[in-house]
């Protein structure tokens, strides 16, 4: 594990979903309100960028946040203001100028992305509303994130005993109707340096439930098996299993397994 990757706050993959949402909310509020004051905004093309899209190519989530720094010209005859920037991610943070510009003149937008817990390609819109709200710019910045192992307890909390670690300690079936299903994705984690063998153990024993029957993971290994259950009748209680994990022959703490009856995705202790 790259020890760089500890310089980075830790967050929950639901803290982001929930930045997300969020800065997506935000950003269709404003263009909601802009609406209801007399219509959306129009593309302003005399407020021109040097650089629409800045990509910073390839981006280490080990080194951190990143800078991109748009300058934008105006070139037409009358005053431009940056009334607010919108990003689409909670992981960009905007600063812009604030005085009026002046035609002729360059206005400046920093925009500071932080890779923290995201992979891949990566390509997100930055919204200038400007002079009110009346007219907008829209630019763009892109990454290609190559990420870090980050340490096993933060995407798997759950200590199942023997090394085992997990994402869920209980999966909580919803209330369906026959012939209905739903799948979960369970992550699993080997957090030893040795090989580890899974078995696992149903009590009392399920054989509608369906999840692999053993699981083998390499030396500090992540994967994801799906554990899915179809109604074959309506559920008229609440019920569950416990599906203990045998862990290279040893028993580890138990999984619990849960049907909902009237209830949707409630969790029940």
């Amino acid at each position: 594990m790259s020890a760089g990757c500890f310089k980075i706050k830790a967050l929950s993959t639901r803290y982001y979903n929930m930045k997300r949402f969020i800065s997506t909310f935000l950003l269709l509020f404003c263009l909601v309100a802009i609406h209801a004051q007399g219509g959306q905004p129009v593309f302003l093309e005399t407020f021109k960028p040097v650089e629409r899209v800045h990509d910073f190519g390839k981006v280490y989530e080990k080194d951190g946040k990143k800078q991109a720094v748009f300058e934008l010209k105006n070139t037409g005859k009358d005053l431009v203001v940056i009334s607010n920037v919108n990003t689409s991610c909670g992981c960009m943070v905007p600063e812009y100028t604030k005085k009026a510009v002046r035609p002729g003149e360059k206005a400046v937008v920093k925009v500071t992305f932080d890779p923290d817990h995201k992979e891949g390609n990566f390509a997100k819109q930055v919204i200038l509303l400007l002079n009110g709200g009346k007219q907008y710019v829209r630019l763009w910045v892109k990454a290609n994130i190559i990420p870090c192992e980050h340490p096993v307890q933060e995407d798997h909390p759950y200590a199942y005993g023997h090394g085992l670690y997990m994402n869920q300690q209980i999966l909580p079936f919803p209330d369906l109707s026959a012939g209905q299903h739903h799948t979960f994705s369970l992550k699993l984690a080997n957090n030893t340096d040795k090989p580890m063998s899974i078995i696992f153990k149903r009590v009392p024993n399920n054989t509608i439930l369906k999840m692999p029957a053993r699981v083998y993971l390499k030396a500090k290994e992540r994967t994801t098996i799906q554990v899915s259950y179809r109604y074959i009748r309506k559920h008229t209680r609440s019920g569950y299993i416990n599906v203990y994990p045998i862990i290279n022959g040893k028993e580890g703490k138990p999984l619990k397994v849960r049907w909902n009856a009237g209830q949707k995705f409630q969790l029940l202790q």
